[in-house]
């Protein structure tokens, strides 16, 4: 029910996940400075985040020139591959990303409070990212999720999983059994995410056609 009543249309749902790309992207800041983003010493709002991790005039875009823009838009990606009649979009973005062994809690969780106390991000109630499941694919709603730690913030205590990838998909299966509707399940075997090393992934467009 909460996938469900998100976004109505598929435009929207796509903004969604842009936008917690930019959330991404400042906590990627916040962190690689040592502030935690829910302190006091944290940006209080997105325009002191700008101005704080981008230096840009009273945190306004508006006042940025065109090469400044370029670059800044370089941390986040939409890529779209495949058919025009039946494309694949890709967000790809150079934020915080997540361990595996985060990745339950954050980019597969519901109604967490994961950002509701950091007052520079936009998404708050940890669901909104959701909304774009109904409208991929025709039929099973297929969404696939790669992710990797920022190495330079990769110092998780404990968390023997910070160095790699961890990678899963999505899918909404019918109902069975006694169910009434159908449901949203996330690949990984034996409870746990799935995960390689890699230096890199060949992931970033490049000249047409490639």
């Amino acid at each position: 029910s909460t996938i469900g009543n998100q976004q109505s249309s598929p435009d929207t749902a796509l903004v969604e996940k842009i936008i917690n790309s930019v959330d991404a992207v400042l906590m990627r800041e916040c962190f690689r400075r040592g502030i935690r983003p829910d302190s006091l010493n944290a940006p209080q709002n997105i325009a002191e985040a700008l101005k704080d991790f981008f230096e840009i005039y009273d945190g306004k875009l508006s006042s940025v020139d065109a090469s400044q823009r370029t670059k800044l838009a370089e941390s986040i990606l939409l890529v779209t591959t495949g058919q025009k009649s039946n494309p694949c979009y890709s967000v790809i973005d150079f934020g915080e990303g997540q361990t595996p062994k985060r990745i339950p809690d954050t980019f597969l969780s519901l109604n967490k409070s994961n950002k509701l106390n950091i007052p520079f991000v936009q998404g708050k109630f940890n669901m909104g990212g959701t909304g774009a499941l109904q409208f991929c694919s025709k039929r099973y709603n297929l969404q696939l999720i790669i992710s990797r730690r920022d190495p330079k913030i990769a110092e998780e205590n404990g968390d023997e999983t910070s160095q790699n990838w961890g990678f899963t998909v999505i899918r909404r299966e019918d109902p069975r059994g006694g169910m009434r509707s159908s449901s949203f399940r996330y690949l990984a075997p034996e409870g746990k995410i799935l995960t390689f090393e890699a230096a890199n992934l060949p992931l970033l467009p490049k000249e047409y056609p490639k």
